[in-house]
């Protein structure tokens, strides 16, 4: 397997500004994390419904996004941009949250299935490929089932925060192995971290 190449990095998330200290916004939190580190700000264009930035690193462009078409719905402003700009599925990362992981569990993997995650399946169905790198962070689940969305949807405690924090910044350190690195040797790297 060779370098990722990169092109497109999407944190899911919700807009509402009720929800964005939730579960369900780690992919948010991603992002802005990593624009902090990178001292760059992000902007809403109204063409894509999203934030978006253009990050110039070593003559190769790199885009960030947030889709502001809540996290159920992110496959759309995905499409548009990707077919705007001629980015394929292989070169688009995905930043989301976990509920089979460990609260600070990471994953790094290439394709598979949604795993019943409701913004990977509108990725999918509207890009009509699942080809594409999913970054996991896990925020471990609750003891009832019945319970999921309540859980996904309220805010971590303290302690949860600490360890999402840290798997954030983990993975952010490597920020350019991300880009131009091997993706086995990052697997390997991110792979092994559990809370």
């Amino acid at each position: 397997m060779n370098g990722m190449s990169l092109k497109l990095l999407v944190g899911l998330g919700n807009p509402d500004k009720k929800l964005l200290k939730t579960r369900h916004n780690v992919g948010f939190w991603f992002i802005d994390a990593l624009l902090k580190k990178l001292s760059m700000d992000i902007a809403y264009v109204k063409k894509y419904d999203a934030d978006l930035l253009e990050y110039d690193l070593d003559n190769q462009k790199i885009f960030f996004m947030k889709p502001m078409s809540y996290v159920n719905n992110s496959g759309h402003p995905i499409k548009k941009f990707i077919k705007n700009r001629n980015i394929m599925p292989s070169n688009i990362l995905i930043i989301y949250d976990d509920l089979d992981l460990n609260v600070g569990g990471i994953r790094l993997k290439f394709g598979g299935s949604s795993g019943g995650h409701n913004g990977l399946n509108s990725i999918i169905n509207e890009i009509k490929s699942p080809d594409f790198w999913r970054l996991r962070l896990g925020i471990g689940k609750p003891n009832d089932r019945n319970s999921v969305i309540d859980y996904v949807l309220g805010i971590p405690t303290k302690q949860e925060i600490l360890y999402i924090d840290d798997s954030i910044n983990k993975c952010i350190s490597e920020f350019n192995n991300f880009i131009s690195g091997s993706p086995e040797s990052l697997m390997n790297k991110l792979n092994k971290r559990e809370s």
